[in-house]
């Protein structure tokens, strides 16, 4: 399905799947070291990665080939997950099933957030305490790292 068919709402539906995966991850130092260094192992191209718990940095690194561009992504990321409660991603599938823009979001300002996929909450007891997020591949393929290091990391 290309993107201008897409079924945002399904795949809002398949985000949320997917952050309920990554609430079973430990918050403790090691485990969210172990996942910044998988995403790193596990990426096919460079990427660099921000983890934050409150609004604390607790890890930020970045590959060769990545620049200061990715930096800032990443902190729009992390911002619109602790602004809209859920992923950047399920933000961005959210936005285009209700047909709107960041434009059309009072709260949303621009150099602050964004509608891209990328940033994750880290959850405890149901509420964001943190983010990871990474920036270097197409936005879909970031979000989908995460999942994945996360799912790999809890044994899913």
């Amino acid at each position: 399905m290309d993107r201008m068919t897409m079924d945002h709402a399904a795949a809002k539906a398949q985000v949320l799947a997917d952050e309920g995966v990554i609430a079973a991850l430990p918050l403790d130092g090691a485990t969210l070291r172990d996942l910044a260094l998988s995403l790193l192992a596990e990426a096919p191209a460079p990427i660099a990665v921000k983890i934050v718990l409150g609004r604390r940095t607790v890890v930020l690194l970045a590959q060769d080939g990545t620049g200061v561009d990715n930096e800032h992504f990443l902190d729009l990321k992390i911002n619109t997950v602790f602004n809209c409660g859920h992923s950047s991603l399920w933000w961005f599938h959210h936005l285009r099933s209700t047909s709107r823009t960041l434009a059309d979001v009072a709260w949303a300002d621009p150099s602050q957030v964004i509608d891209m996929g990328g940033g994750v909450p880290l959850l405890a007891h149901g509420q964001i305490v943190g983010a990871v997020s990474v920036s270097g591949l197409a936005h879909q393929d970031d979000h989908a790292l995460i999942i994945k290091a996360a799912s790999r990391l809890i044994g899913r």
